[in-house]
């Protein structure tokens, strides 16, 4: 099990928001987070430049039993093998369901475990300080706290994140603020008590990069790990501009796609993520409805963008892993 300096550390470079594979019934496909992993791993994915979070919305959480959220954890630290830091998910709307998951998350050897407010119901501040407290005082690994007034109510400021910070074993940010003085602020001046990872989509990884953040967070990464590889390395290097044409001209096409279906009514993310999946030969089957299956035009536009940046002919190289 990492120290919690040991997690704080893993918690930078590449956060990605891992899909959880179905098979055609819509029953999780296990086998393939293993597949899924290895993907990523032969592709340059590791400690210090990525994170493999799990149970996440990417992960379709919300559409999970309790046990199934707890397979998709184990099955995802076996494949591992610490070979890339898995974060878990244990977010719901009940703290004593979020403590079991955040248990379990331990005892299986979870590098870390990904906490967002309870949503459903809206809560005050000391309502969601004491969800955070119980799932912090519930184990010894590390947590890492994740803003979403999209779904909580809740929007983190400064004030609350200075209650965060009184426990120990917070020991990350995924930062994202509607107010951007806030969301700025905390950039600069949390960076020390807590390891960053932004949240915050478009072309601002220069910016956020600069202003202390350690990572950001990424869809596109489960088909294009290379591409995303060579964004950051961009970025630790201070080549800004460099990096920031790279990422919209991939993670930008993606995301920019995601904006049209959603204007469409066509609400999600592991549906979109699971959409450009076989662009690399690999199938995640299905998301659970209520979300939809997207229109071609969705995978056929980020194909054209992945193939302009050379992500898919390096995905094919014959030395490749084959899951044929």
């Amino acid at each position: 099990m990492p120290s919690l300096d040991e997690s704080k550390n893993q918690y930078q470079g590449i956060f990605i928001a891992a899909p959880v594979p179905m098979k055609e019934d819509y029953s999780v496909d296990l086998p393939k987070i293993g597949q899924c992993l290895e993907c990523l791993i032969d592709a340059g994915m590791r400690t210090g430049n990525a994170v493999y979070v799990v149970c996440g919305a990417g992960g379709e959480h919300m559409h999970l039993s309790v046990e199934e959220r707890k397979a998709v954890a184990e099955a995802s630290v076996q494949f591992a093998a610490r070979r890339l830091p898995i974060f878990v998910g244990v977010s719901h709307p009940s703290t004593l369901v979020s403590v079991e998951l955040a248990r379990h998350a331990e005892e299986i050897g979870a590098d870390g475990l990904q906490v967002e407010p309870a949503y459903y119901f809206p809560g005050t501040s000391d309502d969601v300080f004491e969800y955070f407290r119980a799932i912090s005082e519930s184990v010894t690994i590390g947590l890492t706290a994740y803003n979403t007034p999209w779904t909580s109510g809740f929007d983190m400021d400064r004030r609350f994140l200075d209650r965060l910070a009184s426990l120990r074993n917070i020991i990350g940010l995924k930062w994202y603020s509607a107010n951007l003085s806030e969301f700025v602020h905390v950039l600069q001046n949390y960076q020390e008590r807590f390891s960053i990872v932004s949240n915050l989509v478009g072309g601002f990884l220069a910016s956020v990069f600069i202003l202390g953040a350690k990572g950001y967070v990424s869809q596109g990464a489960n088909f294009a790990p290379r591409t995303h590889l060579r964004i950051l390395e961009l970025l630790r290097q201070k080549k800004y501009e460099e990096a920031t044409h790279l990422y919209l001209r991939s993670e930008g096409v993606y995301y920019g796609a995601v904006r049209e279906l959603i204007q469409q009514g066509i609400n999600g993310e592991g549906n979109f993520i699971k959409a450009c999946m076989p662009l690399i030969g690999l199938p995640c089957g299905p998301a659970r409805p209520p979300h939809r299956a997207v229109p071609g035009w969705f995978s056929d536009r980020v194909r054209v963008a992945l193939e302009s940046v050379g992500e898919l002919h390096l995905a094919m190289q014959p030395n490749e892993r084959s899951f044929a």
